[in-house]
């Protein structure tokens, strides 16, 4: 029996995403260069992945795991960080009558001021800590996703697990899957895009926005971008017409296990169950029900799991140890918490204004750690403004359900307290990166000279990021404007 049309097509996109996912581990391998060779500089998440298994271990009566667990608290590091750089820590005082207190100096010379985990401040003179005992904590401050992939590799590799290549096969991964999620737009109609047109739409996402210099630096922050946009489009390719509800769940757990702000995205399914065409739904309940039941169950399971690292850790629910970063020495966490509308104006400038500065000497060019515009970075966005008008319900629907996605996406990075440095571009940009391709996809703006120029320019600026960032400090400045 001769193959369906459509099955021909699938077979086809799945091999052109296979030669993709190729060439893309080729050409980030090559951008990362003697990277590759080893760790990168910031293993936090190897870290945990090792501690994870040593917690696992001791829990199933390893006589060596409970060793190495001995007087420490869950989820606590079983090695001191190798530096001092977004680790979470606090300390504990035990006095004399067996008082013990935890939280973080707010004074340098570790006496006087000390602030408990209730927020409250105490006072702790030398008099006071005559006979005390101190003892100081560390634990990885990010969303854990990323250590639970790394557990099998820590068992293998230790402390040692190559977060570069792992972050360069993730993200060849997302270079092939934004494709066959193109293709799955236009075999659902919601796209008139062709092949050329999604492989242009893919160079984009690939190489010409932050992704492709992110994807060759494999430290914390940077894996944890490439890999939440992993879980990000398997969230997207599997929530698309409610075709596989749990796991969509499980992929949205994931990515916002390791991205905060993807939280946020699953409004997105639920969107998409409870008010098709942008109207609500009226009859098939008890199917709906069932898919929002599939698709909750993994996200609840993950988010309770958080929440109660998050209170054993810290003594509360919504802390996953930001605030605890330098022992809680960072003045504007102090003063304005994590998230405050104080960093709208920086965050919103880092967004959209920042940009480089030119000049007649070497080096030339000079960009700021902050990072510069997403709309210098990757002019093609512009195209987002040239979207056609739809006639259809559903394109409609979906066109509001993505933008309204991306806007909530968004916020949290524009009211955090960091613009994302030390950063080429604005890597924060790269959470909702997924849906303005999407956008662009079924925005139908023509892909002509222009369109194709500006993913080109986009692509030269990012391919400059991936060889000078972290290489070349002549090219940085330390300033907010450079």
């Amino acid at each position: 029996m001769p193959e369906s049309p459509q099955i021909k097509a699938s077979k086809r996109a799945l091999f052109q995403a296979l030669a993709i996912f190729a060439i893309s581990a080729l050409v980030f391998s090559l951008f990362a260069f003697d990277r590759i060779t080893k760790p990168s500089t910031d293993p936090h998440f190897a870290y945990l992945a090792v501690t994870l298994n040593s917690m696992i271990a001791a829990s199933l009566g390893n006589e060596g795991a409970k060793n190495r667990r001995k007087d420490r608290v869950s989820f606590e590091l079983e090695k001191h960080p190798p530096h001092g750089n977004d680790w979470a820590s606090y300390e504990e005082i035990r006095f004399k009558d067996g008082t013990l207190l935890k939280g973080t100096w707010l004074d340098k010379k570790r006496n006087g001021r000390f602030r408990l985990f209730s927020g409250d401040a105490m006072v702790l003179g030398p008099k006071e800590l005559i006979g005390s005992k101190t003892k100081k904590r560390y634990f990885m401050s990010f969303p854990p996703g990323p250590s639970f992939v790394m557990m099998p590799l820590a068992l293998v590799f230790d402390y040692k697990i190559n977060d570069v290549i792992l972050t360069v096969f993730f993200a060849s991964f997302n270079v092939a899957l934004i494709f066959l999620l193109l293709v799955r737009l236009t075999q659902m109609g919601r796209s008139r895009r062709t092949t050329k047109e999604n492989m242009w739409l893919t160079l984009l996402f690939g190489f010409g926005t932050a992704h492709l210099w992110l994807s060759v630096m494999g430290q914390v922050w940077f894996t944890a971008l490439i890999m939440g946009a992993s879980f990000t489009l398997l969230f997207l390719y599997f929530s698309l017409e409610l075709r596989r509800p749990f796991l969509a769940g499980i992929f949205a757990a994931m990515a916002f296990s390791t991205r905060t702000p993807l939280l946020f995205a699953c409004i997105l399914f639920y969107l998409f169950l409870f008010f098709p065409e942008g109207k609500i739904r009226k009859g098939e309940w008890s199917e709906t029900l069932k898919k929002g039941v599939w698709f909750t169950i993994p996200c609840l399971a993950m988010g309770l799991f958080l929440l109660y690292t998050n209170t054993i850790r810290f003594e509360s629910p919504t802390e996953f140890g930001h605030s605890y970063l330098a022992g809680g020495g960072l003045d504007r966490i102090k003063n304005y918490g994590l998230f405050n509308f104080h960093f709208l104006s920086k965050n919103l400038a880092a967004l959209f204004t920042l940009l480089p500065r030119f000049q007649p000497d070497s080096p030339y060019v000079i960009v700021s750690k902050h990072g510069m515009s997403l709309l210098f970075a990757s002019p093609a966005f512009f195209y987002l403004l040239a979207a056609k008008k739809h006639e259809d319900a559903k394109d409609i629907f979906l066109y509001r359900a993505l933008w309204l996605t991306v806007i909530c996406i968004a916020i949290p990075h524009l009211l955090y307290q960091n613009t994302g440095y030390e950063q080429f571009s604005y890597r924060f940009s790269l959470d909702y990166t997924p849906y303005l391709i999407l956008l662009l996809a079924i925005g139908d703006a023509p892909i002509k000279k222009g369109f194709k120029s500006a993913i080109l320019f986009g692509v030269a600026v990012n391919a400059f990021g991936a060889i000078v960032f972290k290489r070349f400090s002549i090219f940085f400045s330390n300033g907010f404007f450079p």
